[in-house]
């Protein structure tokens, strides 16, 4: 992909967001992956791994999905972290940048066919700060609040191939509130994916969407190490991996999955292969 100077590619992505909405339903020849088709992808706040392992929902991303043991954040605050996760960088220590620097959104976006992001307000509103994609103003194809509004477009059929970044307020994510409610929400989320037909269903190459969850940090006192794993049909049941990887790793995962530009930092990660092979 030829690089444009950073004025005429932040135009570019104002008019792929003006035109993002055309993009909702499936179109015929989109893009295949590496590894899996769509990625859903949800962050919980400020917790080490061994703090929140044991939680149900926790155990049951282990047990069905691939647990990432040894996987790390990259900063202190959030929205640092966000960003590695979303653009190889953390462009800084502040909280939000509210800049363009290409990002997974952006990169996709520019593919052809162009691969939409979604964003879903599942309870409450996203902090800007745990947003990246407002923060780095990636184009966004649509934005929707309420679980409600979630479970409509998953039955309404998502493309094919999309982004989708589903988060919660700071009462649901554990930021504020307790571990409880945040289970009983990731909960509720993968009863829901794994009830839909879009989220179980292969593409025309055999990939099924898949998602990703982890926390943005720890809590200042583990190093940094949190929970993380992926889930779905096509991720390998049961799996832990033991390879140390970062947020950068699945910023690197997703541009290799869809044949993107490697990101800034991430570029020398190596991406998260142990749930498919």
């Amino acid at each position: 992909m030829i690089l444009l100077p950073v004025s005429r590619r932040a135009l570019l992505h104002r008019l792929i967001a003006a035109s993002a909405c055309l993009l909702f339903h499936p179109r015929a020849g989109s893009a295949a992956g590496r590894w899996w088709s769509s990625l859903v992808w949800g962050v919980f706040e400020n917790r080490a791994f061994t703090d929140v392992a044991a939680l149900p929902s926790h155990r049951r991303l282990a047990r069905e999905g691939t647990l990432l043991a040894q996987y790390f954040a990259v900063a202190h605050p959030s929205g640092p972290n966000y960003r590695a996760m979303a653009s190889g960088r953390t462009w800084g220590g502040s909280e939000i940048v509210a800049a363009f620097h290409p990002s997974i959104g952006s990169e996709a976006g520019l593919a052809s066919p162009p691969i939409p992001t979604y964003v879903y307000n599942l309870a409450g509103e996203i902090a800007p700060r745990h947003n990246p994609f407002t923060d780095l103003r990636a184009p966004v194809a649509r934005v929707r609040s309420g679980f409600d509004a979630f479970l409509a477009d998953l039955g309404a059929g998502l493309p094919d191939t999309c982004l989708v970044y589903v988060g919660w307020d700071d009462a649901n994510n554990l930021h504020n509130g307790d571990a409880a409610r945040a289970d009983r929400n990731l909960s509720r989320l993968l009863d829901t994916l794994a009830a839909s037909r879009w989220f179980t269903s292969p593409d025309r190459s055999g990939r099924y969407p898949a998602f990703f969850f982890c926390y943005d940090e720890d809590d200042g006192r583990h190093g940094n190490h949190i929970f993380a794993a992926w889930w779905g049909r096509g991720v390998r049941p049961g799996q832990v991996s033991r390879i140390q990887h970062t947020h950068y790793s699945f910023c690197r995962t997703v541009t290799e999955n869809w044949g993107l530009p490697s990101l800034e930092l991430a570029a020398s990660a190596g991406p998260i292969i142990e749930p498919w092979t």
